[in-house]
């Protein structure tokens, strides 16, 4: 096992996750660039007729599952932090940011290993999801901690019916992002 992976867990992934996504950008525009230098050549052949085979093109990489919640944990316990500094700009943008990838996963992963996650999700975050919005939009800490309270416990009971109860999620206790501030800007 990464030594760093057993001092610090939530620190190895996040790094890691950071790099996979720059890798992955990286690739992508690498692949768009060749693909519009190949078509600008002067004397290129014409583009392929359908009769051909389609060339070989460098596999897309799809998150799993486990990336995608990865992403949702890592706004959740951002929208934590950033609440108890009271920087409600950064909480409304750490929910909104989760709330689009749980939306990935509907559509993305609508089902898992024969579990409807995208059902799941719907059904168990929509009302305290809907609950932190109005929180965060009256800015007040004590409906906000309720509110992420309820989220933290439906994301529970939704790893408890996927036969994912292994997955237990919780308020967190330190930051793990040494490197954001999360009280709101003097400016």
């Amino acid at each position: 096992m990464h030594e760093s992976l057993k001092r610090d867990p939530a620190q190895f992934w996040s790094r890691d996750l950071l790099s996979l996504g720059a890798a992955l950008a990286f690739g992508l525009s690498a692949v768009g660039v060749a693909m519009i230098a190949h078509a600008q050549q002067p004397g290129a052949p014409p583009a392929a007729s359908q009769s051909q085979s389609p060339p070989d093109l460098p596999k897309v990489y799809m998150p799993g599952l486990g990336e995608f919640m990865l992403v949702v944990q890592t706004h959740h316990a951002k929208m934590w932090f950033a609440a108890r500094a009271h920087n409600w700009p950064l909480v409304a943008y750490q929910l909104s940011e989760m709330k689009e990838v749980l939306d990935e996963v509907r559509e993305l992963v609508p089902v898992y290993r024969n579990v409807p996650v995208g059902q799941m999700v719907d059904a168990i975050t929509t009302g305290p999801i809907a609950e932190l919005e109005k929180a965060v939009e009256e800015k007040k800490l004590r409906n906000f901690t309720v509110a992420y309270g309820k989220l933290t416990r439906a994301c529970n009971d939704c790893h408890r019916a996927a036969g994912r109860g292994f997955i237990v999620i919780q308020r967190p206790t330190r930051p793990e992002f040494p490197n954001q501030e999360f009280l709101p800007s003097r400016r």
